[in-house]
């Protein structure tokens, strides 16, 4: 006799690994998410934070600088401005993160430093080329006066006349993207004393559009991010900036949005993705676009929308970013002056594409194309990760006739600057452990099916070896009376006693029929 211990501890395990392998199957991609939550919450030391101090992406920034080709009739107002586009110039940027401080709030902090490094084999240019802009110095300078009292004008007025109040800028690629270069006019604002004149001073000590962004941790500044720790939905979001939850530039609006590297998972469908970008101070949604597979995976895009970049009254999610009425400038531009130092920079997709008609009307060699003035990200919905990124963005600087500018008799046009097309995709390794997913998936789902087989094989097993024994038993003591009755059958004692009138014979036979009966049934 098998023991009753083992039946029942053999049992109790089957139905134990049972109830777990259809728990596993029936939970599996709630389990999932919850491992991979696990592993992409930042902490010291793990594997998904040495990624992110150390990111391995190929990121590459074509740059495209505009030159203005007619900046002699500046002057007439019935000449619209007209725009030579060069480049692209081509840089490839390592991006580092230092003085990393993990604090008890579940956020980490961090400074930013890129280093740009040009590729001239994959540029259409060099750097030494020379670029007609216009006057970035005096517009700014004139526009930040709208603010300052007669005698500050006055003065402003008298520096530029003495240092430099030309109409145009004539310097290399070089030196209006990451080199810089100086002027009189901040040469002799260095020498006031900064707490007699503050309005004076200018921030740097060179001017470029991209300067002091090369090897510098000045102009990204200190981040302050979550970790995900307390709220996944959190993770990588923005917390902090130079020490502030709100954007200087923007006081009315709270810091929002990822800084690149994580988005909170899943990806819902009809959902815009979030960015906050330190070049423009503020936060820019980018909206979803439908689905695609790239390199094999299923994935969601997203692309900068008219949405995106409307005013505040077109759309009132940037409602708080208007600086005085939303109207005063029409949707496509986004107003950056305050995080470009009170010089009127506006932000726009390049060429103005989706921008209002009348920005492209009032300028001369500008045609913006879908296929390269678009934003278009590609992400992957279950893990949140960036396969590919084509990000766009143009600067613009708005030029106005006023009494005491040179461009007095001017136009009011926005005159674009320069755009980048930042490329960044997925590195080989990060895309083979993603498509690993979908196998793991598989994997999981085979082993808890397997798991539930295995169980119910253990919980069945006595039970069905008992109920074999009992029919096997059976057999054998129908098969041993079946014996028994033909040897009575057979013997002659019985034959000459009469084996028709016997009653026991014939009570042995009617039990062995019966038996036989019971058997084939």
């Amino acid at each position: 006799m098998i023991g009753k211990q083992r039946i029942a501890l053999t049992s109790l395990l089957g139905l134990i690994l049972a109830s777990l392998g259809l728990f596993y199957v029936l939970n599996l991609d709630r389990l999932q998410r919850c491992a991979l939550e696990w592993l992409m919450v930042l902490k010291p030391n793990s594997m998904i934070t040495n990624l992110w101090e150390h990111p391995s992406l190929a990121m590459r920034a074509n740059v495209y600088i505009f030159n203005w080709t007619n900046s002699e009739e500046f002057d007439n107002p019935n000449v619209k401005p007209r725009f030579q586009e060069l480049g692209p110039y081509s840089f490839t940027e390592k991006i580092q993160k230092l003085n990393i401080t993990w604090n008890d709030n579940s956020t980490v902090s961090y400074m930013r430093k890129s280093r740009f490094t040009f590729d001239p084999s994959a540029s259409v240019g060099k750097l030494t080329d020379v670029v007609v802009t216009p006057n970035t110095l005096t517009v700014g300078m004139t526009n930040k006066a709208k603010k300052w009292n007669l005698m500050l004008r006055t003065l402003m007025l008298m520096a530029l006349n003495m240092y430099g109040n030309d109409a145009t800028f004539v310097k290399t690629v070089d030196e209006w993207l990451f080199r810089g270069f100086d002027t009189p006019l901040i040469k002799m604002s260095n020498m006031v004393p900064t707490h007699m004149m503050p309005e004076l001073h200018f921030p740097y000590e060179r001017v470029g559009y991209g300067y002091p962004r090369n090897g510098s941790t000045e102009v990204y500044g200190h981040h302050n991010v979550y970790t995900g720790q307390d709220s996944f939905s959190k993770l990588g979001q923005i917390a902090r900036w130079r020490y502030s939850n709100i954007s200087t530039s923007f006081p009315k609006c709270k810091l929002r949005g990822s800084v690149g590297e994580f988005h909170p998972i899943p990806l819902r469908k009809g959902e815009p993705i979030s960015y906050f970008l330190p070049d423009i101070c503020r936060e820019l949604k980018v909206d979803y676009a439908g689905t695609t597979v790239f390199e094999g995976i299923d994935a969601y895009v997203y692309r900068g929308s008219k949405r995106n970049m409307a005013n505040g009254t077109d759309n009132p999610e940037n409602s708080c970013y208007c600086e005085g009425n939303c109207q005063d400038v029409r949707s496509g531009l986004l107003n950056i002056s305050s995080c470009w130092y009170d010089v009127p920079i506006f932000a726009s997709y390049p060429h103005f594409y989706n921008a209002d008609p009348h920005y492209l009307e009032a300028v001369e060699g500008l045609k913006p194309e879908k296929d390269r003035h678009e934003m278009v990200v590609i992400m992957e919905p279950n893990t949140g990760m960036l396969l590919d990124i084509k990000a766009t963005i143009m600067i613009s600087l708005l030029v106005e006739p006023r009494p005491e500018s040179v461009f007095r008799k001017t136009r009011r046009s926005f005159f674009p600057l320069a755009w980048a097309d930042y490329r960044v995709q997925i590195s080989s390794d990060l895309l083979f452990y993603i498509k690993l997913l979908p196998i793991s998936v598989l994997v999981g789902k085979i082993c808890g099916i397997l798991l539930v087989v295995l169980g119910l094989a253990l919980l069945l097993y006595y039970p069905r070896k008992i109920y074999v024994q009992r029919q096997f038993m059976r057999e054998i003591d129908i098969t041993n009376l079946e014996n028994r009755i033909q040897a009575t059958a057979a013997s002659p004692e019985l034959k000459n006693f009469g084996a028709e009138g016997s009653p026991l014979l014939v009570g042995l036979q009617y039990m062995a029929s019966s038996a036989e009966a019971e058997h084939a049934s």
